[in-house]
This record gives structure tokens, sequence and C-alpha cells, in this order.
């Protein structure tokens, strides 16, 4: 019973925090109290989400959380971090990684990912003559679900080496295929990037939290800002100096990184340069710009993927944003919609619809960004195929391209 009161005052005390309220300060040594008083509807719901992780599962509280988002605009914004959570929450419970049979596609796979940072919080261990074995067995049986294993795996490792995002890189290159390489690639840089702008997760329960620090580890820039700031709090010149050289830091993330990762780490530098700049577009895209010539279309699709989540969804205000930069661009920019709406729950209907709203001469490479997709989602050839005769049908054999395929 008293377990089970701390879960509820850690999550409810969590909820509150988020919404901007603050829990009633706690007596040294006492279990931290909640104020009732300030608890909304919609802490309790989204609570309850997590109580039915600790009963019934992560599949059940996806269930739900599906449920509250249908409702609640605010929440859905919230979705893949909430399912992060979940994901952390239920390995905390299980301590196994068969909990990742669980979890499901939604919200961008959060779950998946929730799982493996969940695994390293408890201490767990890894090497590159091991890292092939965490994303096999009946637990990730299906394609997407093992490419969301391999993205969740560069999340974990960012938290195992406690954001030394090149001793995470390390164990990455140890994967032999290509397309397990890169999700962990891109899961470290995603990781990397949420720290970089200095958002929090969300944690739950009595297992580790992980903290994101603002800013990134091992600049020379930010560690003379940290130590400028800590020797002069009262020195507005010295604020101001520390606050260009975090600037300068998180504008060049990818400064220092190698040939061989600079187009996962651009893919989303893009997210740092839309918080920076927000809601300068063009501001953000011409740091895009800046990327090396082989990393400016990850760089701009990124941006058009993290446009559509800061817009929950909105198609129209995603493509006047990927018009202000470079217009040669405008359908590298748009290809990120193919990837958020395709990533969403690994259903490849909400793609074709996106595709179907491009203008005609981005559409090519859309219905072939499509095919693409499908083969990951798909180890069969005839879903692909049948997944294909439904776009528009001038672009069928494009997107049997994109999957490697041809018409009968």
């Amino acid at each position: 019973m008293m377990k089970c009161k701390a879960v509820r005052a850690a999550i409810l005390g969590l909820l509150m925090t988020l919404a901007g309220a603050m829990p009633l300060a706690a007596q040294a040594g006492a279990e931290p109290g909640v104020d009732w008083a300030r608890v909304t509807e919609r802490d309790l719901n989204v609570a309850s989400v997590f109580l039915t992780a600790r009963d019934r599962g992560p599949r059940a509280a996806l269930d739900s959380l599906e449920r509250l988002a249908a409702r609640d605009p605010s929440i859905r914004g919230k979705g893949h971090q909430l399912a992060h959570a979940v994901g952390r929450y239920a390995m905390e419970q299980r301590k196994d990684l068969a909990v990742l049979a669980g979890c499901t596609p939604r919200f961008q796979s959060g779950c998946f990912h929730g799982v493996l940072e969940g695994y390293f919080l408890q201490g767990g261990s890894i090497d590159r003559a091991s890292v092939g074995n965490v994303c096999t067995g009946q637990q990730v049986a299906r394609g997407f679900e093992r490419m969301e294993c391999w993205h969740g795996l560069g999340h974990g490792l960012m938290v195992h080496h406690a954001g030394n995002f090149r001793q995470a890189l390390d164990v990455c290159d140890g994967l032999q295929a290509d397309q397990p390489r890169r999700e962990c690639q891109d899961g470290i840089f995603m990781e990397r990037a949420i720290r970089a702008i200095g958002a929090t997760s969300i944690n739950v329960g009595g297992g580790p939290g992980i903290g994101h620090a603002h800013g990134a580890e091992g600049h020379q820039d930010h560690a003379a800002a940290r130590t400028l700031s800590a020797a002069d709090k009262q020195d507005g010149a010295g604020r101001a100096m520390a606050k260009v050289g975090a600037r300068r830091e998180r504008e060049q993330l990818c400064s220092g990184v190698d040939a061989g990762h600079q187009r996962s780490c651009w893919a989303y530098q893009s997210m740092v340069l839309m918080s920076m700049s927000w809601p300068n577009y063009p501001r953000a895209l011409r740091g895009c710009d800046t990327a090396p010539a082989d990393a400016v279309r990850d760089c701009y699709q990124g941006f058009g993927k993290q446009m559509l989540g800061v817009s929950f969804g909105d198609v129209g205000k995603m493509m006047e944003a990927c018009r202000q930069g470079d217009p040669a661009r405008v359908t590298d920019c748009l290809m990120g919609g193919v990837e958020y709406f395709t990533d969403l729950d690994w259903r490849i209907e909400p793609g074709i619809d996106f595709c179907r709203q491009v203008p005609g001469e981005s559409k090519p490479r859309c219905y072939e960004m499509i095919g693409a997709r499908l083969t990951l989602a798909h180890t069969d050839p005839e879903p692909v195929r049948a997944a294909c005769r439904q776009v528009e049908a001038a672009y069928v054999r494009a997107c049997l391209a994109g999957a490697g395929m041809q018409e009968r």
C-alpha cells in the first residue's frame, strides 16, 4: 500500500510540475507532499496511464494514452515523450527486455525507445561484441519493431555513457548492417539534440531519472561558459558572454563529428536550429545550408519532420515553412512529412495522404520514399506491393522503385 501511495505521489508531483504547478514542499526526510487542491483533471488522467502500465503493462497503457490524446491536443503533443516514459516505467517494473513485446508503434514508437533507456538506467551493459543481440528475438519480430529498437538503443547508449556521444557511437558502429547502424546513430544524435535544447524527460516511479542538460558535452566553449557563469553570477557581461558561448556551441554541435556520422548529426541538428530560431524559419534553414554538402538534405528533411511535430501535423504550415529556405531544397524539406506520418504508428495510409498534398514536382520522390518506408515495416514483399497500389496511379512505379521492385 505504501509503495502504491509513493508511486501515485511521484506521478502527480511530476505532472503538476509539467503543468506549471508546484507541489507542496516536503519536510526534511518526509515523503514529498502533493497539493491536492492543484491537481487538475488532466493530471489525474495522465497519471492513470502509468497506473495502467503498472497493473496491465505497456500495451494497455498506450491504449489508454491514445484515448486521452484523442480528446486532448495537449496530451497528443506530449505523446512521444509520454510513451518514452511508459517504456522506462514498464522496464523499471519488469526489469526484462522482453517488455519490448508489449510496446506498440503509436506515438512515434516512443515506448520502444523508453524501454531501452530504462534498460541502461538499471545498469544494463553492452559492448561492440554484444550489441547485435539486443534487438533480436520474438519480442521484436517485425521489421518496424526492430528498426525502432535499434533507434531506442541509441537513446539508451547515451544514457549508459552519461551523454558521451562518442562512446555511444563506438558501440553503435559495431552493428554490421547499415540500417540498424544508422538507426542507432540517429537515436544517439536525437538524444544529444534533446539535451542541447534543454528538454526534460518525464520520469515516473522509483527508477532513476534522466537529466537532460542544457548544452552538450565536451565542447570548450560550453565549458568556458559554465566556468564564467559560476565565477561571475552577478556580472551582466559575464552572463551575456556565457549565453553567447552556449549558443555558439549549440550552433556547432556537428562541427567535431567525423564524416561518417555527419548525416545523422545534421538530421537532428535541425531540431536545435529550430529551437534557437523559433519562429524565424528562414534563419533555421540557413543553418541547414551550412551543413556539409551530403548532409544538407538530411537537415532540411529533419526540419520538415520537426515542423510537423511542433504544429501537430499541420501540413499547410509545414509546407509554408519549407518554402522559406533554399528553393532547390523544398522537396528535401517536404520529405520529412513522409517520415513523420509513417512514424506516427507505422501505418502507411497517412504518409500516402501526405504525398497526395505535395506539389507535383515533389510527388515522385515522395512516393519513392513511401516505398522505402514500406520495406522497413514489412519483410514480406506482397504487403509492400499492395500498399503501393493505393497511391496515385501515375506514381505506383515510383513507389515500387523506392521499395526496390518493378511492376509485374
